[in-house]
């Protein structure tokens, strides 16, 4: 794909799905002091958990439902190339109700475009 076609493509998908979030960099649990809270735009996914299937039949051991909690954070590393994020750290969605609080469980910085975040509930 055409480098300039990809740009264009990310910044019209962050214009329509990107929210403001707080990123709070933790070391050990406690504020990183190496590293400085930030308020970005990026696109915040969740509830796209697979959904567990209802069975009626014998040995069903599952529970039927979606998991709300998690989800995935995608970082333009353009718009942020100095944001360092690491698992361990925390994020705000500050445009959702009761601004929810999400824990960085992995991320994936091998994309040049993105950096990507597995979240999961912080509480």
């Amino acid at each position: 794909m055409d480098r300039s076609l990809r740009e264009d493509l990310m910044a019209e998908v962050d214009d329509v799905w990107s929210e403001t979030i707080r990123h709070l960099p933790l070391a050990s649990g406690q504020k990183d002091p190496e590293r400085d809270s930030a308020e970005i735009a990026a696109c915040l996914r969740t509830g796209d958990r697979d959904t567990e299937r209802l069975n009626f039949g014998r040995g069903n051991k599952g529970r039927a439902g979606v998991m709300a909690d998690g989800g995935d954070l995608r970082i333009d590393r353009s718009a942020y190339p100095d944001l360092v994020v690491r698992k361990g750290d925390k994020v705000v969605a500050l445009d959702r109700d009761g601004q929810p609080v999400f824990e960085v469980q992995a991320v994936d910085d091998r994309s040049h475009l993105r950096l990507i975040c597995e979240l999961g509930d912080a509480n």
